[in-house]
């Protein structure tokens, strides 16, 4: 038999061991995946790289700890390819990923949502994706972009007539269609109901240009409204205005980048946008990020690196006070958050409400306008 000594030292050590144990454990950093799904290379590759960008500098910021949990993120790129983007999904859902930052357009949102939405337990929040296709519909899919409801168009639409633009002629990418033609479509029902009439034609990016410019000459529009990616919407002006015609152009946000100026030069002159960004704003939260934002990446951010720095945040206030399950559940009661230049706040649905402004682009600069 042990004596007392030989048992007392044996329970000290067994003790020591327990509570070695139980401090690991307790200390153990959860780990979470977020995986990000976008366009990260090709023509709309501008929008994916620059929400990449702002995705990292805000989890930088946190060393990828938020509380008791490493973050880790996977980035995958869709190729604007719908079997592509099927596998990245399926495959993040086999991982047990159970937030999806994603996707840059509509078309492939609408691919990852046909699968995730069956999954009650995951949350996907996107910076570009506005489709009203999304709208008013208790799924997995939130977004800090303001979706193309009609009603988010008043104020552009108001413009629009106010300075004598009664004619309108459509023009949108077809291979995003989903957010593009619905851009077009949303704006028409907010153009007709404040006294404008129906848009003259819906012409595509992709149409044959010769023809393009026979038809806006026999038209005679009075201003074009065009929604497209940065590349297209500026090859399509060049084009236009080399041709001699000085109608005047309306763009979505979608293209409105550094890129779009670079690529149209002195083309987008004139060009007036309606978004819910201001390079200008001089909100405390803005500008600390534009400071970081330059240190880092050595360029200025665009709207679509802010909105995934805005979405990011959102997800790690979120990580601080739930699992990551619980998320949609979390910003539901939240609602209201803060953003770089202004609140956010979800509706019922995870869709946003945010306030517009008028910008025109004059001496090759985005200047906002009242």
């Amino acid at each position: 038999m042990m004596n007392k000594k030989v048992i007392t030292i044996l329970l000290v050590f067994i003790l020591i061991l327990v509570s070695i144990f139980a401090y690991i454990q307790f200390n153990k950093k959860e780990k979470v995946t977020i995986g990000f799904v976008g366009a990260l290379t090709g023509k709309y590759s501008v929008l994916g790289n620059a929400m990449i960008n702002g995705v990292l500098l805000a989890f930088e910021e946190k060393n990828y700890q938020v509380g008791n949990k490493s973050i880790e993120i996977v980035f995958q790129d869709d190729k604007q390819d719908k079997r592509l983007n099927k596998e990245i999904i399926n495959n993040y859902i086999k991982e047990d990923i159970k937030i999806v930052i994603g996707n840059v357009t509509s078309s492939m949102s609408k691919v990852s949502m046909s699968i995730i939405n069956k999954h009650k337990d995951m949350f996907m929040i996107s910076a570009a994706s506005a489709s009203n296709e999304f709208s008013k519909k208790d799924d997995q899919f939130f977004r800090v972009h303001v979706a193309n409801n009609n009603q988010r168009f008043d104020s552009f639409t108001n413009f629009v007539l106010e300075n004598g633009f009664k004619k309108v002629y459509g023009i949108y990418d077809p291979f995003n269609a989903t957010y593009s033609k619905d851009y077009l479509v949303n704006f028409e029902k907010s153009f007709i109901q404040n006294g404008g009439e129906k848009f003259l034609t819906y012409a595509k990016t992709n149409d044959n240009l010769d023809k393009l410019i026979s038809d806006i000459k026999e038209k005679k529009p009075d201003i074009i409204v065009m929604c497209a990616n940065s590349v297209d919407a500026a090859r399509v002006l060049q084009y236009v205005r080399l041709k001699g015609l000085q109608t005047q152009f309306a763009m979505a946000e979608w293209a409105r980048t550094p890129s779009f100026l670079e690529n149209s030069g002195k083309s987008s002159e004139g060009v007036i946008f309606n978004i819910d960004y201001d390079e200008e704003s001089k909100n405390p939260n803005y500008l600390k990020f534009v400071k970081n934002y330059k240190k880092k990446y050595k360029t200025f951010p665009s709207m679509y690196a802010a909105k995934a720095y805005e979405l990011s945040s959102i997800i790690i206030e979120s990580l601080e006070n739930v699992s990551e399950d619980k998320i949609k559940e979390y910003v539901l009661n939240k609602k209201e958050f803060t953003g770089l230049q202004d609140t956010i706040i979800f509706d019922k649905y995870g869709d946003v409400i945010r306030e517009f402004y008028s910008f025109k682009v004059i001496n090759g600069k985005y200047v906002r306008i009242k």
